[in-house]
């Protein structure tokens, strides 16, 4: 006979009264939401087994506040990150493009309001002034990218521009540089800036992940927003990186 019995009486030695526990045994064993994971942790690049390495990600999930909940809306985490110029910084984030957030919707309302494609999720980074404004800087205003040292890229092209990382992160890395020279190698003919059909502006085209790049920032501080889920009267999602 199991020990689990339906709705047990238990004695807690108060003038044995019985007090009854709501177990259901018919829902007692079953598993009502898998949220499991699968993640690889991947040795450090060479030459970078000593230095403190923080990892700058996307939390969340796609939809507003209600249709959300018990989750957040998107948000960079850390998104207010300090280093010392002796640090580095992982940027990565993952994405999808089967959300879905259908009847009956769990704790939240059912939706998924955002941009781009119904049941995608899309990240980027670009440079903006100070977290008060909502525009990106244009690249020759930037700092953020002329401060970075590439030490690790998932493409292997550690040596590649500040204008390139910047185009790379802007676009989720469906661009890899502007011109072919730049990016020698059929395997990078394909990310080449004019190439192909083009980005979609919302990042749709984009790959959902981003393994992103390790990097080392002079000193300073940095402001950036996501252009895609930043949304100006609804959500935002920014962060600053201050480097002493």
């Amino acid at each position: 006979m199991s020990p689990v019995q339906q709705n047990p009486l238990v004695d807690i030695g108060a003038a044995n009264i019985p007090l009854q526990l709501a177990i259901n045994t018919a829902q007692f064993g079953r598993t009502f939401q898998d949220r499991s994971h699968t993640f690889t942790v991947r040795p450090r690049p060479s030459g970078q087994e000593k230095p403190r390495i923080f990892n700058l990600n996307v939390r969340g999930k796609r939809g507003n506040i209600v249709q959300v909940y018990p989750a957040v809306e998107y948000d960079f985490i850390p998104n207010d990150l300090h280093l010392k110029t002796s640090d580095r910084v992982h940027i990565q984030w993952t994405g999808s493009n089967t959300h879905k957030n259908g009847a009956p919707g769990g704790d939240g309302a059912t939706g998924d309001a955002g941009e781009g494609t119904s049941g995608t999720d899309r990240h980027n980074i670009v440079q903006i002034n100070n977290l008060l404004e909502n525009f990106p800087v244009p690249y020759e205003n930037s700092t953020m990218w002329e401060s970075a040292e590439v030490v690790w890229i998932y493409n292997g092209l550690n040596n590649i521009s500040p204008k390139n990382l910047a185009l790379n992160m802007a676009s989720s890395g469906y661009y890899r540089c502007f011109t072919a020279a730049e990016c020698p190698g059929a395997q990078h003919a394909d990310y080449i800036y004019g190439s192909g059909l083009g980005m979609s502006s919302t990042l749709g085209s984009s790959p959902a992940s981003y393994e992103g790049a390790l990097l080392k920032f002079k000193s300073g501080t940095y402001f950036y927003t996501c252009t895609r889920n930043n949304n100006f009267t609804n959500r935002s999602q920014k962060g600053a990186i201050y480097v002493d």
